[in-house]
């Protein structure tokens, strides 16, 4: 049992504030930092960049539908037996030679509006691009975030599951020099061995709690697993008046700013004003479209093995002509897929504005609980920091009784076991209190990396 104590003072020894070791002179890494790592590491953000680079060419092409079109072509073509000789339009048995060349542009005059409408729907789809790419970004921040603090929780119970075992080595060390001089018996010396055993435990445990933890971070950032983390611990230090922020917040005002900022919703109201325009260039299938055309074409002609034909040359000046003119297309039956196309487009439409106004219902839900847990954390950790140190000094009290022989072991395991439970819930309850801070600071529409 004594090499075990040892063993485990050394372990205890050699670890700082729940880390093991580390270089001297590694970086220290904060919130901000891992979320900044997090978002500019992340695939499915990456995905969201390429996505509005595409939304980009969207647009342009949409733009581009205004813009006349040219077309040009060269065509050559050998014709044997019965034909019409171009020289006298009558038929023959002959073989020939053509050559044709041309080249037309077109311009779309009207097309139902759906080109106007593609414009309209291209941008909205730009800024739906834009708006999911940031709420991904906002995402794996939070994600990141989460995880953070999720560590630097564990990071603490490491703290004190050392601590603890640190006393209770001391007690252990204590009693068993009480019982060589006759002043504890041997039921007390058992009790502690217990109780140093399972502080001895519980340490390990918080320890695999802890790299479990940190293995979630570097998983949401995409931070290399082999390469050591190190957080900073400064926030588990920090008292809970530092941190308070006892401004009167009026909830519908931070709700109307989440209405007014929060890319998700905006997404979702973006998509509402796409599939509306989808719902126009719908009606494109059942309007009339008008087209302006004009175009330069000439030929080449030549009878096989006949040599008294004119040259390339004058037969391509003498055959060059133009022609301009105007096409209109009327959708007379098109199989009911214009009226289908319509009524479909309006569905979406209808779905895409329930869909944004259940994002509305959802996010005044979560600025709101956002809110009331600030509230309630803040509370809860002033009454638990007043409570962490009336248990402290409930533990030092009974400990120092039970060395005069007034309390018995299990009067100061109980104790000890109040204050750690104390210290927990006040460090839990502080490092949510600060991630509900920085939540509601983002519906307020501070970005969650300054």
């Amino acid at each position: 049992m004594k090499k075990t104590i040892k063993t485990v003072a050394l372990v205890t020894l050699i670890t700082v504030n729940g880390q093991w070791p580390t270089v001297s002179g590694q970086e220290v890494w904060n919130v901000d930092q891992c979320m900044s790592y997090a978002v500019a590491h992340n695939h499915q953000v990456h995905q969201k960049e390429l996505e509005v680079k595409n939304n980009q060419m969207d647009k342009l092409s949409a733009i581009g539908s205004f813009m006349p079109s040219v077309d040009g072509g060269v065509s050559a073509r050998y014709s044997f037996g019965r034909g019409i000789d171009p020289e006298t339009n009558v038929y023959d048995n002959i073989s020939t030679f053509h050559n044709n060349y041309f080249i037309e542009a077109s311009m779309p005059i009207f097309q139902g509006g759906s080109l106007v409408n593609q414009v309209r729907k291209a941008q909205a789809n730009l800024k739906m691009g834009k708006a999911a790419l940031q709420e991904a970004q906002d995402n794996t921040a939070l994600d990141a975030f989460q995880a953070y603090i999720q560590a630097l929780y564990c990071m603490g119970t490491v703290r004190m599951a050392k601590q603890k075992l640190a006393e209770s080595d001391s007690l252990l060390y204590k009693a068993r020099l009480q019982e060589e001089l006759g002043m504890k018996g041997m039921a007390d010396v058992a009790q502690m061995e217990a109780q140093q055993a399972t502080d001895a435990y519980n340490y390990t445990h918080q320890q695999h709690l802890y790299e479990t933890a940190m293995l979630t971070l570097k998983q949401k950032m995409n931070y290399p697993m082999e390469e050591a983390l190190l957080l900073d611990s400064t926030l588990l230090d920090s008292p809970v008046m530092e941190q308070a922020n006892l401004e009167l917040i009026d909830k519908e005002q931070i709700v109307n700013l989440a209405l007014a900022v929060n890319p998700t919703l905006q997404k979702s109201m973006l998509n509402a004003q796409a599939q509306k325009m989808q719902s126009k260039v719908a009606w494109s299938e059942v309007l009339p479209s008008v087209s302006l055309y004009a175009g330069l074409s000439t030929s080449y002609y030549k009878q096989l093995h006949v040599s008294s034909y004119p040259s390339f040359r004058n037969q391509f000046k003498d055959n060059y002509g133009s022609y301009i003119g105007v096409s209109l297309s009327v959708p007379i039956f098109n199989q009911l897929k214009g009226v289908s196309g319509i009524r479909k487009a309006r569905n979406s439409y209808r779905i895409a504005q329930e869909q944004y106004e259940e994002q509305k219902l959802e996010l005044r839900k979560l600025v709101e609980q956002a809110v009331m847990d600030r509230e309630g954390y803040l509370k809860e950790s002033i009454q638990m920091e007043k409570k962490a140190a009336s248990d402290k000094l409930a533990y030092q009290v009974t400990k120092r009784k039970y060395e005069e022989g007034l309390m018995t072991s299990l009067d100061v395991q109980n104790n000890a076991a109040t204050w750690l439970e104390s210290q927990a819930g006040l460090l839990q309850s502080k490092l949510t209190y600060y991630l509900k801070c920085r939540l509601v600071e983002y519906y307020k529409g501070t970005p969650l990396i300054p």
